[in-house]
């Protein structure tokens, strides 16, 4: 499972921590650099009050006269004479160290003496301030050095490289000062220290709130995983049960389709006996049946075999098209005569009960490939299920032709009582009638139409029944286009 709560203080911690961290280091490093700024900028007025105070009377001195020998520098009293203006110059101010340098970077002058004599000239602060006439401030820690006033320790400065402009506003040497900025960058420590404290405090509080808030999700996504975890369970143990269930319905389905051909089986001889028999009978082929009453009961015995017969033949196919055992015997066969046929041999049971059976055709209808013994089922079972349930008066259609897609189209209409909307997808089934007191005539076993659409559909096609109440119903055959052979007329040689 997913641990919400230890991923989020981890990663959050860390966050947190960085984000304070990268604060505390930008407002340091600002408040430094906003410091060297200043410091830089009164450094740069100091060498304009130098400039304009003291260098006119030394200018010649450092520029030309002033010896290259460090020990002939340190005792020129010019030396001694510009120590002295300096410390008035930068007296009360955090300027600790001052030095004077020629523009080939000899050091003419230094606060401290060991520094008189050395050359700069390697120096990338003094190269920029001399060659390229630009000020440079540079900030760094001093563990000793020697001040104006004496040796100082551990000491953080601001060094400065400013050129020096004379009269004509050309660069004639360049002047080094030191700034001791330690008590500013106490400061600003001390600032960064209370950053750290506030930020360390508001980050605290916003990881302790956000803490909550997730430890509530976490234990809201906890409750539902485990609820989810027990819903799976259950329909996992469901679904095992109904598979199991499914198969146990599958086992009987199919000891029931066994049982029923089986016994199909076994009922069709002794029926096919007593038929043959019994028309024997009325044929009285052996002789006249000496009393009327005998002869009438031979005959009710060979019509009653007969229907029996028919039922049990369509509870076999039934079985057998569950089984996944019926097969078609494709033909080329004669649609347009076979509708025809069809239609002849219910018509007399039509007329029988006053019902006028209708037959329209187009002027040629292809020939269909399929099996003819299934394909006379599906018509006849159509059209006595419509006669069963058309009340006297009323009229049967059947119809067939190609519609715009190629496909055969074959419907048997009628006016009879109709079906319900709730009960049409229900009579499709094996078994299924639909219960009405108008039915004329026995009620069979409601076989008919789910043999038709089983039927059907082995074609290829599919089985469409459309009804309302009191109306009538349209059951609607559809072939695919490959069913019909579009034959071609013969050309004269």
């Amino acid at each position: 499972m997913f641990r919400l709560l230890r991923y989020f203080s981890f990663t959050s911690g860390l966050a947190l921590l960085g984000v304070a961290l990268v604060l505390i280091s930008v407002y340091r490093q600002t408040s430094l650099n906003r410091m060297i700024d200043v410091v830089g900028g009164e450094n740069a007025a100091m060498s304009q009050a130098f400039a304009n105070a003291i260098w006119p009377r030394f200018q010649d001195y450092v520029m030309a006269a002033a010896p290259t020998n460090s020990q002939d520098l340190r005792k020129r009293p010019e030396n001694a004479e510009l120590h002295t203006a300096m410390k008035a110059l930068v007296g009360g101010l955090n300027v600790v160290k001052v030095e004077v340098f020629r523009l080939d970077g000899l050091t003419v002058y230094s606060s401290d003496p060991l520094d008189i004599g050395n050359y700069k000239k390697e120096n990338s602060a003094f190269i920029n301030a001399a060659r390229n006439d630009k000020s440079v401030n540079n900030f760094g820690f001093r563990p000793m050095f020697n001040g104006i006033n004496g040796q100082l320790l551990d000491r953080q400065i601001i060094e400065s490289y400013i050129p020096i402009r004379g009269k004509s506003g050309v660069t004639e040497g360049v002047i080094e000062l030191y700034s001791d900025v330690t008590a500013r960058v106490q400061a600003v420590t001390t600032d960064v220290t209370w950053l750290s404290i506030g930020l360390a405090w508001t980050f605290g509080l916003l990881y302790g709130v956000l803490f909550l808030i997730v430890r509530r999700a976490n234990g809201i996504i906890k409750r539902q995983y485990k609820d989810l975890h027990h819903e799976v369970s259950e329909r996992l143990k469901t679904e095992v049960r109904l598979q199991h269930a499914l198969n146990d319905a599958e086992q009987v389905n199919s000891a029931k389709s066994e049982f029923l051909a089986h016994m199909s089986h076994e009922l069709r001889t002794p029926l096919n006996s007593i038929i043959g028999f019994a028309e024997t009978m009325t044929q009285q082929v052996f002789g006249k049946i000496g009393n009327a009453k005998y002869l009438e009961y031979a005959k009710d015995i060979h019509s009653s075999g007969s229907h029996l017969l028919s039922l049990i033949n369509e509870v076999l196919d039934v079985s057998k098209v569950e089984a996944g055992a019926m097969k078609i015997q494709e033909t080329d066969i004669d649609l347009a005569h076979t509708i025809r046929e069809c239609t002849t041999m219910m018509k007399v049971e039509a007329e029988k009960v006053g019902i006028d059976l209708q037959l329209s055709l187009p002027g040629t209808l292809p020939v269909f490939r399929g099996d003819i013994l299934r394909l006379k089922q599906i018509f006849l079972n159509l059209l006595s299920n419509a006669i069963k349930f058309t009340p006297t008066g009323g009229r049967i259609t059947l119809e067939a032709g190609i519609d715009d897609t190629g496909s055969l189209r074959i419907a048997v209409t009628d006016t009879g009582i109709g079906i319900k909307p709730e009960d049409v997808s229900r009579i499709l089934l094996p078994f299924e009638q639909v219960q009405n007191h108008q039915q004329r005539t026995a009620e069979g076993t409601g076989l008919g139409l789910a043999l038709s659409k089983s039927l059907t559909e082995l074609h290829g096609g599919n089985l469409k029944l459309e009804s309302e109440p009191g109306v009538g119903t349209t059951v609607t055959l559809s072939f695919p286009p490959e069913r019909a052979l579009i034959s071609q007329p013969e050309l004269p040689l």
